[in-house]
């Protein structure tokens, strides 16, 4: 078990945007000792009404969840977080309302792990423990209802075993060794045909693979896409305004992020690639300047950098906003720490953690808002100007 710390470091750090007059968002370290943080999540996780976040700590066997305190201004005051052992090296993170006909529905967080491969849902007033997978190993999980049943499964991808499993039962596992898959990487679920059901996508080597699903969780080959040379990390969302879901994906050894444009019956147009020579390994799907339009945020692992592609509509993206970060970021995700109406960003930092090496995470707050709709000032961006808890008016 790995020993932690208490000490929360704020930074004030006034990054331009370096495409454009953009007075930069506060980021804020979280100086938590999680070992090779590789996956962030964020979200209500103990039904209290404000976001939380929970990281994938590898190398100390650990999940770190940090409660949001409640009720404080930006930057939000994060106290000592727990840690949930689960004795071997985790490497993805999930998290959803399960529960069955008419509950009781419990939010848990979901955990793979590496080496003696597992599976963990956890709330966060227990204790996690694993049970086994039939996996060689497990480097991603997602959840949703995959079979129709109301109910949220849990799918898990083994990139040495070539499948993917489910582990809670009742769906049959998705073969991927005929389809030459090269590295399994990321996987993402979408309703690419607008039938109801979730479908799945995997990145592989250079290849999307899609796989339809027949409603009740059985799945299929659809297709595979050649994209790039090496995919990693997936976002899927309607980028066009048409109804269909799109999807972005990352591919670090080409230097790019690509957006797949869906044209409706499983056909799929690659639209753009968009340089990012910085090594993008994450690329998550959010409305960060809330014009109505999906953006897309991007981990650079070598460039120690989060870039913002903004969409200016019919999902034509540019980069706007590149913000420096800590060592090695790894993974993204979106919560609205402050409640104060404004995404904000929680980045994973894989080469930070231990003392001495870097935060283990960070928040970035309102990434892409220049002015608080509560304040009308600029929210977060400088020492002294803290969003309110609450808006007393326009």
């Amino acid at each position: 078990m790995c020993n932690w710390r208490n000490l929360l470091v704020v930074t004030l750090t006034l990054m331009g945007g370096v495409y454009g007059a953009f007075a930069g968002p506060m980021i804020q370290d979280l100086d938590w000792s999680c070992v090779s943080p590789t996956y962030a999540i964020a979200g209500d996780f103990n039904g209290d009404g404000w976001d939380d976040i929970a990281i994938a700590c590898h190398s100390c066997d650990s999940i770190f969840v940090g409660l949001n305190p409640t009720g404080t201004p930006c930057p939000v005051a994060w106290g000592d977080p727990k840690v949930f052992g689960l004795g071997d090296s985790p490497t993805a993170l999930a998290w959803g309302l399960f529960g069955r006909g008419v509950g009781p529905y419990t939010k848990k967080i979901v955990a793979v792990t590496q080496y003696r491969p597992g599976w963990s849902a956890f709330t966060v007033t227990s204790s996690a423990s694993l049970s086994a997978l039939n996996a060689v190993t497990a480097i991603h999980v997602i959840v949703g209802d995959f079979n129709g049943d109301g109910s949220l499964d849990v799918a898990v991808l083994d990139p040495l075993g070539l499948k993917v499993t489910f582990p809670t039962g009742g769906i049959a596992d998705i073969d991927l060794s005929d389809q030459n898959p090269g590295a399994p990487a990321f996987m993402a679920a979408g309703d690419f045909d607008r039938d109801a059901d979730l479908d799945l996508v995997i990145s592989s080597g250079t290849s999307l693979l899609f796989y339809e699903n027949d409603g009740c969780g059985g799945f299929t080959r659809r297709l595979n896409i050649r994209v790039g040379l090496s995919l990693r990390g997936i976002a899927v969302g309607d980028f066009d305004g048409d109804a269909d879901e799109d999807l972005a994906v990352v591919d670090p050894k080409f230097g790019a992020l690509a957006i797949i444009r869906n044209d409706g019956c499983w056909n799929f147009t690659i639209s753009a690639k968009i340089k990012m020579d910085k090594g993008p390994v994450f690329v998550l799907a959010f409305d960060c300047d809330r014009d109505g339009d999906l953006d897309l945020a991007v981990a650079e692992y070598d460039g120690n950098s989060v870039s913002m592609a903004l969409n200016s509509g019919m999902g034509s993206f540019s980069i706007r906003h590149r913000f420096a970060v800590g060592k090695n970021p790894v993974g993204l995700d979106v919560g609205d720490f402050d409640r104060n109406g404004i995404p904000d960003l929680v980045i994973a930092l894989h080469g930070g953690g231990p003392e001495g090496e870097g935060p283990a995470a960070q928040v970035i707050y309102n990434p892409c808002c220049a002015t608080d709709d509560c304040t009308k000032q600029a929210p977060c961006c400088g020492e002294g100007t803290s969003a309110p808890a609450s808006c007393g008016g326009s």
